[in-house]
């Protein structure tokens, strides 16, 4: 029992390599479209510097001026952004949903 001989051709691990990535082509392709969204949002966003922050005495916050970028110069990141926490939160319903079967 011990002295089996396992033998593997290369067809066998093609076909099972197949076999295993075939229902979950979907999955990946949405992965890469994602992955793609995010390199291409960091690669082509100009990112503005300023050399000193303002000083507004009357409201330190600045909220209103955080507000005004996120929906003037950053609004595509902040969509993309919101999109994949999204997508995570859905994630993470899934997983924490577990299976029906116990």
């Amino acid at each position: 029992m011990l002295n089996k001989e396992i033998s593997f051709t290369a067809m066998d691990v093609i076909t099972s390599v197949y076999n295993y990535l075939k229902p979950r082509i979907l999955g990946m392709i949405i992965a890469l479209l994602f992955l793609l969204v995010i390199v291409v949002s960091v690669a082509f966003t100009s990112w503005p510097t300023m050399d000193q922050l303002p000083q507004n005495i009357a409201d330190q916050s600045n909220i209103q001026g955080i507000g005004m970028m996120i929906f003037t110069d950053f609004v595509v990141p902040f969509e993309i952004l919101s999109i994949i926490l999204l997508s995570a939160l859905m994630g993470a319903i899934y997983m924490a949903k577990g299976d029906d079967n116990k």
